[in-house]
């Protein structure tokens, strides 16, 4: 039988009468096993086994108590762990923060104080020391725009893009290596969504794909149209993923890196969901893997909006844009 807590207002002579005819277990099956009385607020707790909510009420009301609340104890032990669990992500994911920016911080530091004791840099040496400053701030600003891309209210600004420009200005602002290619598709597609989200979407895929060709090899992005809506495809020919990790990588926090917050994949999945569309992956060790984006069409954009009427406007026309290589 489920076991339930109640709570009532209770002055001290009601109190009295209760204890005196509250029995360890009634006629109809309810069985009162512990009493807390809270002298100063006056409030009166019972634990008790009880077929339902309802049969505690109509027991109670027999000795003149009102319940203010019934709540099933199974219930507290459920809110309980998952704010448990929610704590421990919490904890896992600061860990791993401060651990993450501790390097680049620390070669900030000694870039710093290498700058600040040599007074003369030739210009070769102050090409070197603020290359390393911008690969570890731009290294810092990843790893809290990651975070805070996952953790902060998704809130959609809808418009009718050209998924080729969305593209092409998330190649423009990756740092891409020398030795890595992107090709862009060629065929022109439109889009309702918001741009700037799938361009975040974007840039963890292409920095998953170059991350795993370790800097060299070629990303091939793809755009296809169905009855449905739009495709989007990333692909690589790095190592692949293994067949125990496929399952979990858009979980919040899961990593194979020694760096990063686990939260990239879980951002992707999260903006493309908001979107109302989905994201798969498929892979094969060896040979490389290919995230599939699905959108549909039924998102309208907010038309009151004038930019939003340009957009519109502009559909069908060609556009020039710069293909990565």
């Amino acid at each position: 039988m489920p076991v339930f807590i109640d709570g009532h207002y209770v002055d001290e002579d009601l109190l009295g009468r209760i204890k005196d005819k509250v029995n360890n277990e009634s006629p109809n099956g309810i069985t009162t096993h512990n009493m807390f009385y809270n002298k100063k607020e006056r409030e009166l707790y019972c634990v008790m086994e009880s077929p339902d909510e309802k049969s505690i009420q109509q027991y109670h009301s027999e000795f003149g108590l009102v319940c203010d609340f019934v709540t099933p104890v199974e219930r507290i032990h459920t809110k309980a762990l998952q704010n448990t669990e929610r704590l421990t992500a919490i904890g896992e994911l600061s860990a791993r923060l401060a651990h993450d920016l501790r390097n680049p911080l620390s070669v900030i530091k000694n870039t710093v104080e290498i700058m600040e004791h040599k007074q003369r840099l030739s210009i070769e040496d102050r090409v070197i020391y603020f290359g390393r400053l911008n690969r570890a701030i731009e290294r810092i600003s990843h790893q809290i725009e990651d975070v805070l891309d996952f953790v902060r209210p998704i809130n959609l600004t809808l418009n009718n893009n050209l998924v080729n420009e969305i593209i092409a200005s998330t190649i423009e602002k990756i740092a891409k290596p020398d030795h890595v290619k992107i090709t862009m598709p060629e065929n022109f597609v439109y889009l309702v969504c918001d741009s700037t989200k799938i361009e975040v979407a974007l840039t963890n895929l292409i920095m998953n794909s170059i991350q795993a060709m370790n800097n060299s090899g070629q990303v091939d992005i793809r755009l296809f149209e169905d009855q449905k809506g739009v495709v989007i495809q990333v692909g690589d020919r790095g190592c692949g993923i293994p067949d125990d990790v496929m399952p979990k990588i858009f979980e919040p926090l899961f990593t194979t890196k020694q760096e990063g917050t686990g939260l990239g994949l879980a951002s992707c999945k999260k903006i493309i969901e908001q979107h109302g569309g989905t994201i798969s992956v498929s892979s094969a060790p060896g040979k490389g893997t290919v995230f599939t984006i699905h959108i549909p069409r039924n998102m309208k954009p907010n038309i009151s909006d004038p930019a939003n009427r340009s957009d519109v406007a502009r559909q069908g026309k060609n556009t020039s844009l710069p293909v990565a290589r």
